[in-house]
């Protein structure tokens, strides 16, 4: 117990036994003693209620553990702070290293995916340049049939963004997803025209078809003016399977064709 704690207590005591001594005495008259019990008993309440120098130092150390624990969450906080972005001048030599890197990763997708647009254009391309596939497989050409406008509907979206050059951006990125697309529809399109053939055809169209095949074939086998004579004939049915919607309208095909009977006749 400090000093000022007994100090405290012992007027406390002091105050208590006066009060219990005039009430014990009566040395003077009743008001006169009321007087002196109240002060004593002021001076009692008074010492009780002072705060000690223990208290004080209670309430200190309080307070200064209270400030401690305060500032020790602020830098806490301040390490967790997430750090400002810097600019791209300010990056470290790891960053620019990785981001270099994952530049290069989008290139080699991106010139992948140029080669896998090439081959679908150029598979697609028979269908359109080779006569035979043109008449075996008309099915290339049904736009009612889901696969072929699922094909047609991402041949379009890759061309749309195809560009000349490698651009790191966002328009890269969907380059190359749209290839994804549209290598799949592909082979669902090609495998749906292979698979049905002629069978998807009214009885004239899969005639018409099988017969042209037939003249190709003897075009193909023969010479001068009678391979020159089948060729026509495989131009006039290839024409009427083209206005009637049986074939896509084929130009180059129909460029050759005339021209290997002109070299027919003159050779």
């Amino acid at each position: 117990m400090s000093r000022a704690t007994q100090i405290r207590v012992g007027t406390v005591a002091a105050a208590a036994a006066g009060v219990i001594a005039l009430a014990a005495t009566r040395p003077v008259s009743a008001v006169p003693l009321l007087v002196c019990f109240a002060v004593l008993l002021g001076i009692a309440a008074v010492a009780a209620a002072w705060p000690g120098v223990d208290d004080i130092s209670v309430e200190a150390a309080q307070l200064r553990r209270d400030s401690e624990a305060r500032a020790a969450i602020r830098t806490d906080s301040g390490r967790h702070r997430t750090p400002t972005p810097q600019s791209p001048h300010s990056q470290s030599p790891h960053s620019q290293s990785s981001h270099s890197q994952s530049s290069q990763t989008r290139r080699h997708r991106w010139d992948r995916a140029c080669t896998h647009h090439d081959g679908v254009l150029a598979a697609y391309g028979a269908y359109e340049l080779d006569p035979a596939m043109l008449l075996r497989y008309p099915g290339m050409w049904d736009l009612s049939a889901q696969e072929i406008m699922d094909f047609h509907d991402a041949l379009e979206l890759a061309g749309t963004l195809r560009t000349e050059q490698f651009t790191d951006d966002s328009i890269c990125q969907e380059y190359i997803d749209s290839i994804a697309i549209l290598r799949s529809a592909w082979h669902r399109a090609d495998r749906f025209a292979r698979s049905t053939g002629t069978s998807q055809l009214g009885d004239d169209d899969a005639r018409d078809c099988r017969r042209a095949l037939k003249l190709l074939d003897h075009a193909n086998g023969t010479a001068g003016a009678e391979r020159a004579a089948y060729l026509q004939q495989v131009i006039s049915t290839v024409d009427r399977l083209t206005e009637r919607g049986i074939v896509a309208k084929a130009p180059t095909i129909h460029a050759a064709l005339e021209a290997q009977a002109r070299k027919a006749l003159s050779a």
